[in-house]
């Protein structure tokens, strides 16, 4: 049985390393199996008069390989997913999809605090010169910002993703194998379909492969519940250790709160049903006083458990007040493009669009699935991610109303831990039930053409001659920009040479002096190509350029009008910036096949000076 689950626990990371058009026959096979071994399991339970066996699964020298078999499916499992993760980073940047929202936003953001300019970015405001956390307020996303130091080109963010991705899953399966060990012959068949959920989780994976920051929630919400768990150990520690425990659990409200600005909704809506039980439980018991409805035990831990709800939901409402009421007062909140402006903007026909509540129903019930419908055990549990979902129901934006790509952050950590929960409460399954849930997971897999994601992207660009001169123009590209030219150059060859045969002077320059302070207004599908070593902004904010540039050596725009997608960025918006810049007296100082480089003029930089 255990090497049965083990074999299911390493689907996605075969899938991983498959390519595309295995995916679909493989995963329906897979399910057909287990829908096979759910049924013969029925019939064989249904023949079978002695039930015990249904619930004792694992024999001992079952429960003796089982952290080995843990361990190499992990070691499978990060093996994969690496693979899967360099493939797709590498596709997407080869297809030119790493651009503006948001991939680059928030690169830059990471590159700001790594600079120690704090979280200032171009991409977030009218000005170009706010503070990310008017936009977002996430501050813990600078635990990412190693990765964007270590890691040139770029590439930091995307390895930042998918290592806590990466790390996030298997500390869930252990902590899973930790609470399940104490005693596996009746805890086992939950740890095993934990197991394999977790390694095979859609929305897991979505979060994972979004390339967005709200991927550290998976490690931070773990951090917050385990030390949650410990709250049944307070009421017996001594009260020189009970601060610590205390420090330790504000500490973990605090960072998982940091994450992002709505985290404490969804903290709220999660643990208000747990608030109602248990003032329904002391209610009940003031009624009734002559009848003991609960245990001393019982009635200990729910007092514990109520006092520091209590203190979380404190915790969540001064933060409130600290994030949407006092942090916005101590800045110029005007200058940034606030979340709720965000929220209330109308997305443009090109995207997809919310047209109804119908599937509502049925995306819920894919959340419970990939949580495991065991889970509908944990009452309570199921009725808050019931309330959070509710958010998403109630959505204008697409992606958010259907749980898609990183929009599982509100989500993801709240089911897992419910998972938790049900492995904890020791609730007893049979070998039918444990097949009939894994049944459900690969259905719901099989019938989801993103999981995984392709890693044979197929460009949007239609021509794929001027996708090729692009890739030409970009060996060049960045050793004109940090090269920080002071006079105009010929217009129309790339690379010249003098009459003494040496190189153009655009090809030598002085790395440590031409790095200081060079700024780059953007076209949003070359800002992933532009050298780390340089800020960049997006093309947009050319309109500020005068007090932008204030803060800059040179100020450079790169565009190529031609490269562009003319439904959402048509080559006339791009070609107006590009007539402002000549009228400015700006002049280009480097014209590839399809990339322009044009260098503001320096009247831009000493204006109010």
């Amino acid at each position: 049985m255990v090497y049965l689950f083990f074999l299911f626990s390493l689907v996605s990371p075969f899938l991983f390393i498959s390519p595309k058009n295995f995916h679909a026959p493989f995963q329906k096979g897979v399910f057909l199996f287990i829908l096979l071994l759910t049924i013969i399991s029925f019939w064989k339970e249904k023949k079978s008069k002695d039930q015990k066996t249904s619930f004792e699964l694992l024999s001992e020298i079952q429960i003796s390989y089982l952290p080995y078999l843990i361990w190499i499916s992990c070691i499978f499992f990060l093996l994969g997913s690496t693979y899967h993760a360099f493939q797709l980073t590498k596709a997407i940047s080869e297809a030119f999809l790493f651009q503006d929202a948001d991939y680059i936003g928030i690169s830059d953001i990471l590159l700001s605090i790594s600079k120690g300019e704090g979280f200032s970015s171009g991409y977030y405001s009218d000005s170009g010169k706010a503070s990310y956390l008017h936009h977002h307020f996430a501050p813990g996303l600078l635990v990412l910002t190693p990765f964007v130091s270590w890691i040139p080109q770029k590439w930091g963010l995307a390895v930042a993703v998918f290592f806590v991705y990466q790390l996030a899953t298997i500390l869930w399966i252990f902590w899973a194998y930790q609470i399940a060990k104490k005693n596996l012959k009746t805890r086992g068949i939950q740890f095993l379909v934990f197991w394999v959920l977790v390694t095979n989780q859609l929305y897991l994976y979505r979060l994972g492969s979004s390339f967005h920051f709200e991927v550290l929630v998976l490690v931070f919400g773990l951090f917050f519940f385990y030390i949650w768990e410990q709250r049944k150990e307070i009421e017996n520690t001594r009260s020189q250790f009970l601060w610590t425990n205390y420090s330790l659990l504000i500490l973990s409200t605090i960072l998982y709160l940091s994450q992002k600005e709505d985290i404490g909704i969804y903290l709220l809506l999660f643990f208000l049903p747990r608030a109602i039980k248990l003032l329904y439980n002391q209610w009940k018991k003031n009624r009734n006083t002559k009848q003991v409805t609960e245990e001393p035990s019982s009635t200990t831990e729910d007092r514990v458990t109520f006092r520091l709800l209590i203190l979380i939901f404190s915790i969540i409402f001064l933060w409130f007040g600290f994030v949407f009421f006092l942090y916005p007062r101590l800045d110029h909140l005007q200058e940034s493009i606030t979340w709720t402006n965000v929220l209330t903007q109308e997305y443009h026909s090109a995207f997809k669009q919310v047209t109804g509540y119908k599937k509502s129903f049925q995306i819920f019930l894919e959340l419970i699935i990939s949580g495991g419908l065991g889970m509908i055990q944990m009452l309570p549990e199921v009725l808050g991610i019931g309330l959070i979902y509710a958010t998403h129901i109630f959505s204008s934006r697409p992606w958010h109303h259907e749980v898609y790509t990183y929009y599982s952050y509100s989500l993801v950590p709240f089911i897992l831990y419910t998972g938790i929960l049900w492995i904890q409460s020791g609730k007893k399954i049979t070998t039918t039930v444990a097949f009939f849930l894994l049944t459900c997971l690969f259905w719901k897999n099989s019938l989801d053409q993103n999981f995984p994601l392709n890693t044979k992207i197929e460009s949007p660009w239609k021509n794929p001659v001027m996708q090729e001169e692009i890739q030409s123009d970009l060996q060049d590209f960045n050793q004109i920009l940090l090269s920080n030219p002071k006079e105009p150059f010929p217009r129309v060859s790339k690379k010249t040479e003098n009459s003494q045969g040496k190189t153009n002077p655009l090809q030598s320059f002085n790395a440590n002096e031409s790095t200081k302070e060079i700024f780059v207004f953007s076209q949003y599908n070359l800002s992933f190509f532009v050298s780390d070593k340089v800020k960049t902004y997006p093309i947009e904010q050319i309109k500020n350029a005068e007090s932008i540039c204030e803060r800059a050596n040179v100020c450079y725009m790169a565009i190529a009008p031609e490269f562009t997608d003319t439904l959402l960025w048509p080559s006339s918006r791009i070609l107006e910036y590009k007539k402002k810049l000549e009228n400015k007296m700006g002049f280009l100082v480097w014209k590839g096949k399809q990339i322009e480089v044009w260098q503001l003029p320096e009247k831009d930089k000493k204006t109010n000076r």
